[in-house]
C-alpha cells in the first residue's frame, strides 16, 4: 500500500468510528427507495395460512390464542444512491483550519457508509468520472481516492446529468459542492427530481459570507490564477456580504424547487453533529 492509500485507509478508519458511532442509521431511515429486499423489520404477526413459512411460526401467540400464528415482517428497502461532488479549486481556499475541500471528502465518505447495508450500493462522480455503484469498505476507499485525486474543474449540471443517464434507478442523489458557481445545474437537478429524492450538502466558508481585513489586498481565483488588487472597507465589505446573501437566496430557491433536502456544513463547526442535527429534522 503507498503512503497516500495508507493515509487514505487512516481518513476511512477515522470516519468509520465517527460515523458509526453518531449517524449510522439515519440516511437509510431518512430516504426510502422502491427496491426491497428481504424482510427484517418485524411488524407482528398474523393467522397462518397454507403455504406460509413454517420457519416463521410465532409459538408464544400460538400458545396464547391456540390458533396458528406467523411472524410478519417489513421488507428492507435496498438504497442505490450517487454522490455528484463538486472538487472545484476553490474549496482548498477559506478563513478556518478546516477547509471545503476536507468536508467534502468527510461528507461524502460518511453518505457511502451509512449507505453501506445489505443490497445497498453508492455510486460518485467527481471532475466528470464516474465509479460505478458498490458496497464494502474496498469500494468505500476507492471511492475516497478517486475523490481525493479528482481536480478537473468540471460541469457540475453534466455531472447530474451523467447519473441519470447511467443510473436511471437511483433512489436517492447526493449533491455536495459549495454551489458558489453557475446556477446551470438547476434544470437538471429539476428534471432528476422527477424520480430520485435529492440531497444538496452545501459547503460553507466565513470567506464565502464576509470579507476579512481592511485596506489593500491581492485577491487570486483559485481555479484561473488571475488576481485583482482591492481595497478592503466598509463599503466593500458590505456589498461583498450582500451579494453573497443574494446568491445563496438563489441557491436555496432552486434547490427548494428540486424539493431537494438541504444541509449546510461549515468550515468554522463540527461537522458531524450539523449532519446528524439537520438530518434529524428530516
Amino acid at each position: 500500500m503507498s503512503a497516500r492509500e495508507d493515509d487514505l485507509a487512516r481518513v476511512l478508519a477515522y470516519l468509520e468510528l465517527t460515523v458509526t458511532r453518531k449517524l449510522n442509521g439515519l440516511l437509510r431511515g431518512s430516504f426510502l427507495s422502491t427496491a426491497t429486499g428481504d424482510g427484517s423489520e418485524p411488524l407482528g404477526s398474523r393467522e397462518y395460512v397454507i403455504g406460509d413459512d413454517v420457519r416463521q411460526m410465532n409459538w408464544a401467540v400460538t400458545a396464547r390464542t391456540g390458533v396458528p400464528h406467523v411472524r410478519t415482517s417489513e421488507a428492507e428497502r435496498e438504497l442505490e444512491c450517487w454522490i455528484v461532488a463538486e472538487p472545484a479549486a476553490r474549496l482548498s481556499t477559506g478563513l478556518a483550519d478546516t477547509t471545503k475541500r476536507h468536508l467534502l471528502t468527510a461528507a461524502a465518505g460518511a453518505v457511502t457508509m451509512l449507505n453501506d447495508a445489505p443490497g445497498s450500493r453508492t455510486g460518485l462522480i467527481a471532475g466528470g468520472t464516474p465509479v460505478p455503484a458498490g458496497q464494502g469498505r474496498a469500494h468505500n476507499l476507492m471511492l475516497l481516492k478517486h475523490l481525493a485525486d479528482a481536480t478537473a474543474e468540471h460541469n457540475l449540471a453534466a455531472d447530474i446529468d451523467t447519473v441519470m443517464t447511467q443510473a436511471p434507478r437511483a433512489g436517492l442523489l447526493v449533491v455536495i459542492s459549495d454551489f458558489l458557481g453557475s446556477l446551470d445545474w438547476a434544470r437538471q437537478l429539476r428534471v432528476a427530481s422527477a424520480s430520485t429524492e435529492i440531497m444538496a450538502i452545501r459547503l460553507v466558508d466565513p470567506a464565502d459570507e464576509a470579507l476579512p481585513g481592511d485596506g489593500p489586498v491581492v485577491m487570486a481565483d483559485s481555479a484561473t490564477g488571475e488576481t485583482i488588487e482591492l481595497n478592503i472597507n466598509d463599503k466593500t465589505r458590505a456589498e461583498y456580504a450582500a451579494q453573497a446573501r443574494a446568491h445563496h437566496e438563489r441557491v436555496i430557491n432552486e434547490l427548494r424547487k428540486c424539493r431537494a433536502r438541504v444541509i449546510t456544513l461549515r468550515t468554522d463547526s463540527d461537522w458531524v453533529l450539523d449532519f446528524a442535527r439537520q438530518i434529524g429534522q428530516h
